[in-house]
């Protein structure tokens, strides 16, 4: 595996993509996805990001605290952030954060914490590698787990044909939390796109109390391929790494779904359905690379 690759997928999983590929004879584009994030795949104690977690990972390791590539709060830990980040972090952040309990001293990594209801834990204590990060609790149901990235496709892209990324067959969905704040249900979720919702923060900072509406749902944009490609990648991915379950790697639709917002023309590595030039995959990096890929599709 070319070691620019491991700056998009890791290097475990490359063979489940090109698999993805060759089944649904497709190109698979994949977003970078960056070295810090998957530096945490497959280990335990750490699990992906799941769709009801739009929060930003950190980029930046500051003194002993390890914070690159993991959910963190910019609240807390601004300075994990580089400043061409730290606006767009805070405002993800609002997002997701009534899916996340903040206890006022932290929480141990090795006990399922109590009383917790909400999907989300954020560490608060500042002694601890982690300090400002999320982990994924299930309510209380799992011993916590830090988030790390999952990862973003770019597009997909049926083989044989050109591909015209402005012309395409999108659904629109919204992606619902399987889990939140207790007392509100499945049929709340879907029906109401934002609410407030009560933590216990009476010992936090005011800096670090949410205000506002707050989203339950989060708009989804699938192609054709998105649902049969992202099953099997996640259920390959899966049956190698149990720390994964439930918090899938391939978490929701393409990039270029979202419209002209989405046609950033930024690097990319293709999966492709077959080889060219001995080659499974390849980078795009720039938009001629782009354009020439989709017209020889």
């Amino acid at each position: 595996m070319s070691l620019e690759y491991a700056e998009f997928i890791h290097p475990g999983h490359l063979m489940f993509f090109i698999e993805a590929a060759q089944v649904f004879n497709c190109h698979i584009l994949v977003r970078k996805t960056g070295r810090a994030t998957i530096s945490w795949i497959g280990r335990r104690g750490y699990t992906g990001k799941r769709a009801d977690m739009k929060a930003k990972t950190a980029n930046l390791d500051v003194g002993h605290y390890s914070t690159a590539g993991l959910v963190c709060s910019p609240l807390l830990r601004p300075e994990a952030f580089t400043a061409n980040r730290l606006g767009d972090a805070r405002k993800e952040w609002l997002k997701s954060c009534h899916l996340i309990t903040v206890p006022p001293n932290g929480f141990d990594d090795d006990r399922q914490p109590i009383g917790c209801h909400t999907p989300y834990m954020l560490q608060t204590n500042p002694q601890h590698r982690h300090y400002g990060c999320v982990a994924l609790v299930e309510m209380g149901l799992l011993v916590p787990r830090y988030v790390h990235g999952d990862y973003d496709l770019y597009a997909l892209i049926p083989a044989n044909q050109p591909f015209d990324p402005t012309k395409l067959s999108v659904r629109q969905s919204s992606l619902v939390s399987t889990m939140s704040p207790q007392g509100l249900s499945m049929n709340e979720r879907a029906r109401m796109p934002t609410m407030n919702l009560q933590h216990n923060h009476d010992s936090l900072p005011a800096s670090l109390i949410p205000h506002g509406q707050t989203h339950t749902s989060v708009l989804n944009f699938e192609g054709p391929l998105s649902f049969q490609v992202a099953n099997y990648i996640n259920v390959r991915i899966c049956n190698t790494s149990p720390d994964l379950l439930g918090a899938l790697m391939v978490n929701h639709g393409e990039q270029v779904n979202i419209g002209a917002k989405g046609l950033t023309c930024e690097p990319v590595l293709a999966i492709m359905s077959r080889q060219r030039h001995g080659q499974s995959a390849c980078i795009l990096n720039t938009q001629e690379a782009h354009e020439e890929f989709y017209r020889n599709a």
